[in-house]
This record gives C-alpha cells, sequence and structure tokens, in this order.
C-alpha cells in the first residue's frame, strides 16, 4: 500500500495522509508521488488536470484528500452512492476551480514580475528536490502566493 492510503486515521504525530503541511519531511516525497500516481489515475478517466498541479498547495491538498476519499468511496463494502458523490461532490468542484490553471498549460508567470513572459514549471522531480531541502522546508512554501 503507498504513503497516501496507508493510513485513512490519524497517526502517532496526530497527522493524517492528506495533511500536506503535517507530513514530515522524509514521507514527503512519498507523498507526492502517491498524489501523482492518483493523478495519472484520474487523467486515465478523461479527468484534465493542471500540468503543474503540484506547484500549488491548495491543489496538492485536495488531491490528497480526494485520493483517501477516492479509497473510501471505492471499498468492496462501498455503497455505490459513495462514489457518485465522490466524482460530484469532490472531483467536479475541483475541476471548476482548476480551470485557470489548465490555461497555464504547464507554465506561469511569476508573480513578483508579471510583465515577463511565463516560465516553463519544473518537472515534479525537480520541483520535489527542490521542495526538500531543509533549508527551503524552512524558508517558505513554493506555492505561497500562488492563486
Amino acid at each position: 500500500m503507498d504513503a497516501m492510503n496507508e493510513q485513512l486515521t490519524p497517526g502517532e504525530n496526530g497527522s493524517v495522509a492528506w495533511d500536506i503541511d503535517g507530513a514530515r519531511l522524509d514521507d514527503l516525497r512519498a507523498t507526492y508521488e502517491a498524489v501523482a500516481r492518483f493523478v495519472e489515475w484520474l487523467q486515465a478517466r478523461d479527468v484534465i488536470v493542471p500540468a503543474c498541479w503540484y506547484t500549488h498547495g491548495w491543489v496538492v491538498w485536495r488531491l490528497a484528500a480526494l485520493s483517501a476519499w477516492q479509497q473510501v468511496a471505492y471499498r468492496s463494502d462501498a455503497h455505490p452512492r459513495e462514489a457518485v458523490e465522490w466524482w460530484l461532490l469532490g472531483v467536479d468542484p475541483l475541476q471548476r476551480q482548476w480551470e485557470q490553471l489548465v490555461a497555464h498549460r504547464g507554465r506561469h508567470v511569476a508573480p513578483d514580475s508579471p510583465q515577463h513572459s511565463a516560465e516553463p514549471v519544473p518537472p515534479l522531480q525537480e520541483f520535489l528536490a527542490r521542495l526538500l531541502t531543509a533549508e527551503h522546508r524552512q524558508e517558505d512554501h513554493p506555492w505561497e502566493g500562488q492563486p
């Protein structure tokens, strides 16, 4: 079982798998990679996910929670209504909320220099390498100031 779905209940320190800010530094990579697999699963079901999803904290948080919810909604003992609600109350609103990000097509304009051309978003592994440096993690989040 992957890091995202191995705990649907609070852990020893009170954290839950979908609490990205509560994740220990050594668990953060596995969490992002689990969310990336979930994004691939969504895309295989024709859900258009913005290419820059991992650079926006609110999107990562929502995807992490949706992944955990999906595990519950699709359990063998779940009522079909749970899966329908997962799509209608979880996935559909998120798609509407990230429409502007899809239009970015994987490119961002720096918030401090909006007159400059959009820069390509770094690949996920490069983004994670930067995120996982202890200095960067203590200084700020890469999504700070992002919509």
